[in-house]
């Protein structure tokens, strides 16, 4: 019997240690997959992102919010918890599909997030690289 227990013990703490390499190694995107996501505020949907598929430089990066007015910016004095989810409704195929049809009101917000993911650091205006 205590033979087994350390056999099972030595299972574990290889299974942990590959596990924990895999977590090292495996890349982490912070970007949301193609798709159409709703945004969740307080158990409320409060708007919508569309994803387009990534064009031919995969290193550039965008996603497209409609907020409606139920919208609320979290911050320190507002700690609202958001929460994004796959969307359950409509699934937009294009950028103007999404424009066109997304929900629309007064005192909505449209943002685009913009992301360029490089290997380099960037050189601030006026300044030369070392």
């Amino acid at each position: 019997m205590i033979q087994s227990l350390i056999h099972a013990r030595r299972k574990f703490a290889v299974l942990c240690v590959l596990l924990a390499a895999l977590s090292i190694c495996t890349p982490l995107h912070a970007q949301l997959d193609y798709d159409t996501y709703d945004i969740f505020q307080h158990g409320i949907n409060v708007g919508v992102i569309y994803v387009p598929v990534r064009g031919a430089d995969p290193s550039v990066y965008s996603e497209y919010w409609i907020m409606s007015d139920r919208y609320e910016y979290p911050s320190e004095k507002n700690p609202v918890t958001t929460t994004i989810k796959s969307s359950t409704g409509r699934h937009y195929t294009s950028l103007t599909d999404f424009l066109t049809n997304a929900p629309w009101a007064e005192g909505y917000h449209y943002v685009t997030v913009e992301a360029f993911d490089r290997t380099t650091r960037p050189v601030p205006a006026g300044t030369t690289a070392e």
